[in-house]
């Protein structure tokens, strides 16, 4: 129950900064295919929520939580809700993903469905690499790209 809580703030960290930028990437995106992000997130205020930034056919905010981890050795197993908000609601949607990270690498690939919000059903593929940054508490983000597609079988609600 703490991380749902934790959800909940990091999700109106982001709604702020979402409903704060009013820029459009400018690149135009077409619901039958599905759109392309680039992302960064943090861990805030602390693990599991994660807040974050996204780009691409998107401009707006990330919100998320870490629901398992299950570290084996260098290979981590994720299990992970990504929130995309984004300045026109219509086009926010919330993915549940699961997936691997190699912390040999730093890298991670996750795929899911998004569960909520625009493109609903689509698949969803995110990957990261583990960067330094400044704006996390613990100096350590994840940059990466997250991919929505929507075949036949994903239309309707």
């Amino acid at each position: 129950m703490k991380w749902f809580l934790g959800l909940i703030l990091a999700v109106a960290v982001t709604a702020g900064f979402a409903a704060a930028s009013e820029a459009r990437s400018g690149k135009a995106h077409d619901e039958a295919v599905g759109v392309e992000l680039t992302y960064t997130k943090w861990f805030a205020p602390g693990f599991p929520n994660m807040v974050g930034v996204v780009g691409g056919d998107i401009v707006g905010s990330f919100g998320g939580a870490v629901i398992q981890r299950i570290p084996t050795g260098h290979l981590v197993q994720l299990d992970a809700v990504y929130i995309v908000i984004a300045p026109d609601p219509a086009e926010s949607f919330t993915a549940r993903i699961e997936g691997v990270q190699d912390t040999d690498i730093n890298r991670a690939v996750l795929e899911g469905r998004v569960v909520d919000g625009y493109l609903k059903r689509a698949h969803v593929r995110a990957e990261f690499t583990v960067i330094s940054c400044p704006q996390a508490p613990n100096g350590r983000c994840f940059q990466g790209t997250i991919s929505v597609t929507r075949s036949s079988e994903d239309s309707g609600d």
